[in-house]
């Protein structure tokens, strides 16, 4: 049988409800609350005072119970102010830069594994770098959004990293989507740059934008692979992200270097990072986690 235990009972009795956690004794000459200690705690008891007490010093002048106010002026603070002031120092910095720092701290650590594939911190550095100094040359500079079109692999990977550090925003165009979609993504962006592959560069609807082939680009091997001079600040876009269109029209969502350093910095408070940590995402590139 379930517990059938009253949370909250009302008597005009100066008794408390047996079974109830809080009994609220409604006498005009001496109200007053009685709690089952072993169901509140004296703080928690205290709190539902001070909220009846604030509710019950509204209903005089209230017009409805819509506009009796049923939080004390203290706990409206700690909502609205207290909880709120999650304002800390931290490096805002471009992601490619903090991924740079990183390369330099841990060169020949794995940095990313897929199948039966591996890059370490300087062998993706060195890829992306290439990708980024092509792209430069193809017109890209700060804040230009480029098109990305991979299978998920190491290719995604050095792609986004690449059209970051070439100071470009990437706007991923996950091959499985439907090719209204991806035409709606491209010439929405206006994205003057696709990267993509072989493999895939047919299943792209008709657009007017530049394709580079990251994986058969012979002019890639022949690019530089230092870190190119940075261009792009905080400020700037770092990735256009489509909304699902659940409700219309998809809209590109634009978010800055400066919105993911932000981020970073909030996970870093919640999840370890030191050397060994690990932690599980399952996520796409298309959606911002």
């Amino acid at each position: 049988i379930a517990d059938e235990r009253p949370d909250i009972a009302v008597t005009s009795r100066d008794v408390a409800v047996q079974g109830a956690a809080l009994t609220v004794v409604a006498s005009s000459k001496a109200p007053k609350l009685i709690y089952d200690t072993a169901r509140l705690t004296d703080a928690a008891a205290k709190l539902l005072a001070a909220r009846l007490q604030a509710a019950f010093a509204e209903i005089p002048s209230a017009t409805d119970a819509q506009t009796v106010q049923a939080l004390p002026d203290s706990e409206t603070a700690t909502l609205l102010e207290h909880w709120n002031d999650t304002t800390r120092a931290y490096d805002q910095t471009t992601i490619h830069a903090a991924f740079e720092a990183q390369v330099t701290l841990t060169p020949d650590a794995s940095a990313l594994v897929f199948e039966d594939k591996s890059l370490s911190y300087a062998g993706l550095n060195r890829r992306a770098n290439q990708l980024a100094h092509r792209l430069r040359d193809m017109g890209a500079v700060a804040g230009t959004p480029i098109g990305l079109s991979t299978s998920r692999g190491v290719d995604l990977l050095v792609g986004a990293l690449g059209i970051l550090k070439a100071g470009g925003a990437y706007v991923p165009l996950y091959p499985g989507y439907p090719a209204d979609r991806i035409a709606h993504y491209i010439a929405d962006s206006a994205a003057p740059i696709i990267v993509t592959q072989s493999a895939l560069q047919g299943q792209l609807p008709p657009h007017d934008a530049q394709v580079l082939l990251i994986d058969t680009d012979t002019a890639l091997s022949q690019a530089g692979d230092l870190n190119p001079n940075p261009v792009g600040t905080v400020d700037d876009l770092a990735y256009l992200i489509y909304t699902s269109g659940s409700t219309g029209t998809p809209k590109g969502v634009m978010v800055s270097h400066g919105n993911v350093a932000n981020f970073f910095a909030g996970m870093d408070d919640r999840i370890d990072h030191n050397a060994g940590a690990v932690w599980l995402a399952v996520t796409s590139l298309s959606f911002d986690i």
